[in-house]
């Protein structure tokens, strides 16, 4: 588990949220809205809409992949659009688990829900404690692995 846990307000400008996720070296910021609550997490993915929001044309329709609607931001000039919150690019909710979470729970919900993140939340309120990614799995797995078999190393001299 990562902590601190790095978070981004719902009005900060999307220019901003990309410059945050890059100098921190994480790929996604939960949300904080005005009165405290949280409101969703922002992503590279949700980076990378934005992004196409201000190439592509503004005819794109909603999918039923997407399952959010397409915020109506998509005509604004690249410059609006960097200005533009990030609660207007956000993936809605988060995606949580308890502290006493196995790894193969916390794989499982990574896998059912298609993230790469999963906050691990305490208490009543949902308070966060911290963050489980990809990577911390990845580097926890690392640290398991079964040494290579082979010719041992020996000391020459």
């Amino acid at each position: 588990m990562s902590r601190p846990v790095r978070q981004l307000k719902a009005g900060t400008p999307v220019r901003e949220a990309a410059a945050f996720l890059l100098r921190h070296r994480i790929s996604g910021a939960p949300v904080l809205g005005e009165r405290g609550q949280w409101l969703g997490v922002f992503t590279l993915s949700d980076l990378a809409r934005s992004v196409e929001a201000g190439i592509l044309p503004s005819s794109r329709k909603r999918s039923l992949e997407d399952r959010q609607p397409v915020p109506d931001v998509f005509s604004l000039p690249a410059e609006e659009l960097a200005k533009t919150p990030v609660r207007e690019f956000m993936t809605a909710g988060l995606v949580s688990v308890f502290p006493e979470a196995t790894l193969e729970e916390i794989v499982h919900t990574l896998l059912s829900f298609k993230v790469h993140r999963v906050f691990v939340i305490e208490g009543r309120k949902g308070a966060i404690q911290g963050v489980i990614t990809t990577m911390d799995i990845l580097r926890h797995l690392e640290g398991r692995r079964p040494r290579p078999i082979g010719k041992k190393k020996t000391r020459q001299g």
